[in-house]
């Protein structure tokens, strides 16, 4: 438990369970600290929390804090339903534990919530209920949760009893999926489907250590693929892809396959440039070029999306720039780590390859499209230099071929910060095209449910008292996603800021975002020659409109726009 948290519950003497101590803010150049609570919903859509008892709080703490600093406190309403816990004891399994959430069944989790107590009940393995038992792993658990939940936490995990039939049934099924695998490897069983020897180690991180069986977990999944042409590196790709999906955190190097997307191609300077190289030198790059390409992608396998790196050796592959294109469908090999946030493979092998589809299953259970709006509403789009189909077929404006029979959902974000990995959303702004026609607008202020920093302001203007009777993005998030759906999602760098953001605030929700995603940044570079490929750039060289830029809203209309234009050489 924080240390303040137990100053808050002496000075007030415990009687207002109901709320609970989340984090502080210090703004330096206001001398302002903003103390921000966790408020159980019930408490305040009930009138437990009324500005009287706000004003007590506000009298009680003061002491704790120096006479010569402005502070104030901001609540948070938080739900603890059954679901909601469900998913944040899930992704707290994922940090603390990957085993454990991989390998527990979802029906062996059992959650009660009382008035002030959340009551987890597991049953797991005997290796992996032995590593829920340990005290640092629950408290990792518990202090994890404690940020979403004012209740108190309270765990108990028991040991799963599981039949012989039932265990000779999941042995049978492993090696079935070994006998099916097609990956070479040298994998032993006994009578019982024990593993006795595993050569090669090809099925390193399927064999289950716990009872050196061989279990298959998430992340294990598989793609069938056919090689079709060498790339990038050795010749031969001698293991299937896994699903996008499954590289997590704790993903040290993967092989992966899917199709291209917001394909970028940019310049670096050659650190060897002007190297001195002979035969007898270690120098044996290439040093006669001042700069170099390096390419960046999407790569969305219809499971996930994962940000691809690519740095081209020399000399390069002959046929790589005429194979490497938006929309292929490649298999790549190589290093997985993290950039502002988001997951990112490095390319070490590449490959372009045949994907059978087929072979994906898209199990993942995320939460389901609402019936209804119920916080933002959808607003009627209506401009008079846009056009409809019939308009077509009478022969005025013509639209793209690539926009007919499609639909497109244009989105932007303004934040408070821009580490995608901690920002908060402040603003979002979207608009939906269908065939060709700009038909309907999305946009919203936002509470990010903390202090704006003053340099944040400065770049979109938008304010604390902006946004105080705003909703949280995550009471915006089931409308947004319903809003979305069957639609492209579409954005100006939005694979390297917008679209990662949006997932990590859709993860933690349940909403599984899995559009096709399409970058208008790289699709002006593209087709435009400019000095940058700012938005306001773009707008003023092809005469957009762009009035207030870095306004989500009016940044997303002008992107939206944009995108019809590129959309006439997709």
């Amino acid at each position: 438990m924080k240390r303040f948290d137990l100053y808050f519950k002496e000075k007030t003497e415990n009687r207002y369970p109901f709320i609970r101590f989340l984090r502080a803010e210090y703004s330096r150049s206001e001398n302002k600290l903003t103390i921000h609570f966790l408020a159980q919903a019930q408490a305040v859509d009930g009138g437990l929390l009324t500005e009287e008892v706000k004003g007590d709080i506000l009298q009680r703490i003061s002491s704790a804090f120096p006479k010569d600093i402005v502070y104030s406190v901001k609540y948070v309403k938080t739900y603890a339903d059954e679901e909601t816990v469900r998913t944040k004891l899930m992704q707290a399994l994922g940090k603390a534990i990957p085993v454990a959430a991989e390998s527990i069944d979802v029906d062996d989790i059992k959650i009660s919530v009382n008035e002030y107590v959340i009551n987890i009940n597991i049953l797991a393995r005997s290796a992996v209920c032995a590593l829920l038992n340990t005290e640092d792993k629950l408290n990792e658990i518990t202090d994890f949760l404690n940020d979403y939940f004012v209740e108190g936490i309270n765990f108990e995990v028991g040991e799963k009893y599981i039949t012989d039939a039932e265990y000779l049934k999941n042995l049978e099924k492993n090696k079935q999926i070994i006998k099916n695998s097609d990956i070479s490897g040298t994998v032993k069983l006994d009578e019982k489907g024990n593993v006795i020897a595993d050569a090669d180690d090809v099925y390193g991180d399927l064999i289950d250590t716990f009872n050196d069986s061989i279990e298959v977990y998430e992340q294990s999944r598989q793609i069938k693929v056919t090689q079709l042409k060498n790339l990038v590196g050795r010749s031969y790709l001698n293991a299937r892809p896994s699903y996008i999906t499954d590289i997590g955190e704790n993903t040290v190097s993967a092989t992966v396959c899917g199709t291209v997307t917001g394909l970028d191609k940019r310049m670096r300077m050659n650190k060897y440039f002007g190297t001195p190289t002979d035969e007898k030198s270690k120098f044996k790059r290439n040093t006669t070029d001042e700069k170099l390409p390096w390419y960046s992608f999407m790569l969305d396998d219809t499971t996930g999306k994962l940000a691809v790196v690519y740095f081209p050796g020399f000399p390069p592959n002959a046929d790589f720039e005429s194979t490497f294109v938006e929309g292929a469908h490649v298999a790549v090999t190589g290093k997985v780590s993290e950039r502002e946030g988001a997951l990112q493979i490095i390319v070490d092998k590449m490959w372009q390859v045949d994907i059978d589809f087929t072979s994906i299953s898209n199990e993942r259970q995320g939460k389901k499209e609402s019936r209804s709006y119920s916080i933002v509403h959808p607003e009627k789009y209506f401009e008079e230099a846009q056009f409809t189909i019939d308009d077509l077929q009478r022969g005025k404006q013509e639209a793209a071929p690539y926009l007919r029979g499609k639909s497109f959902v244009v989105f932007d974000l303004e934040t408070t910060g821009l580490d995608t990995r901690s920002c908060r959303i402040v603003q979002l702004g979207s608009y939906k095209i269908v065939d060709g026609k700009i038909v309907e607008a999305f946009c919203t202020l936002v509470n990010p449910g903390c202090h704006i920093p003053e340099d944040s302001t400065k770049i979109h203007g938008i304010t604390d008292e902006d946004v105080a009777s705003a909703p949280a993005f995550e009471e915006v998030l089931p409308d947004f996603f319903k809003f979305t759906r069957d639609a492209t999602l579409v954005g100006h760098n939005c694979i390297g800021y917008d679209y990662p953001i949006l997932k990590r605030y859709a993860d933690e929700a349940g909403y599984d975002f899995n559009n096709a995603l399409l970058d208008t940044w790289p699709l002006t570079k593209s087709q435009y020659t400019l000095s940058n490929y700012r938005l306001e750039t773009i707008a003023k060289e092809l005469n957009l409109g762009l009035e207030n830029a870095h306004r989500a809203d009016f940044d997303a209309i002008a992107t939206a726009k944009l995108f019809i234009i590129l959309a006439k050489k997709l």
